[in-house]
């Protein structure tokens, strides 16, 4: 739990009112309790300030530790007494592992058939055809898609894919943005953007994803005698 958190990752300095102070990076001990900003020039803090790091991902906040100052210099920040808040942002920034079945169909072209040594007259063109083929996805956000499959496919291309069983996303249109294949007849690895998300397929995907990213990223516990981390102001909400 909250494993990603332990490396550093851009980050923002805040007031308690949410008020921007510096831009740098953040890291944290999870087994210490404490939570560190760095960057060129930090402001200096008496110690038990309050204030809040914030991580950020592609300038999407995805989470807010809140503690009091413990150590201040002119390069680095220290915040013990931590909690930490997983923001609604962090479903649509970050992937999370999963494992999946499903079907996918594209407009595929068959593979080329070798040639007899003696064959003669000019060579066939080949035509796409309709195909449907299984695939295994094994990572999700709320904005792209992870999956492997032995059916090679090109970089924007688009197809419609199917993903469960009972399904989590059906019907849904993707485009491919890196093909990455391993080699003739083998298994390819493909990261796509969803392009259509409404109904039933947001709101199931949604959901799986709200319980991955707390999973995932939350670090810290709640405090004494509270269910839940404090709320955030200002917490960025899912991108569209």
């Amino acid at each position: 739990m909250g494993i990603r958190i332990e490396q550093d990752f851009p980050a923002v300095l805040k007031t308690p009112e949410n008020k921007l102070l510096e831009y740098g990076t953040g890291c944290a001990s999870i087994a210490d309790g404490y939570v560190e900003f760095k960057s060129e020039f930090v402001p200096l803090f008496k110690m038990g300030t309050r204030l809040r790091i914030v991580r950020v991902k592609d300038e999407v906040e995805t989470q807010v530790f809140t503690g009091e100052v413990y150590l201040s210099s002119e390069k680095m920040l220290r915040l013990v007494s931590v909690r930490d808040e997983v923001l609604p942002g962090a479903i649509s920034a970050y992937l999370y592992d999963v494992k999946f079945t499903g079907s996918a169909s594209a407009m595929i072209l068959p593979q080329e058939q070798p040639r007899k040594f003696f064959s003669f007259g000019s060579r066939q063109e080949t035509v796409p055809v309709w195909q449907e083929f299984p695939v295994t996805v094994y990572a999700l956000s709320l904005g792209r898609l992870k999956f492997t499959c032995s059916v090679p496919l090109a970089q924007g291309q688009r197809f419609t894919m199917t993903v469960g069983d009972p399904p989590l996303l059906e019907d849904i249109t993707l485009e491919v943005e890196l093909p990455v294949a391993f080699g003739e007849g083998e298994t390819g690895s493909y990261r796509c953007r969803i392009l259509d998300l409404f109904g039933e397929n947001q709101r199931r995907l949604e959901e799986l994803l709200r319980e991955l990213s707390l999973a995932a990223n939350k670090a810290f516990p709640p405090a004494a005698g509270s269910a839940t981390a404090p709320a955030s102001p200002g917490a960025v909400p899912p991108e569209p």
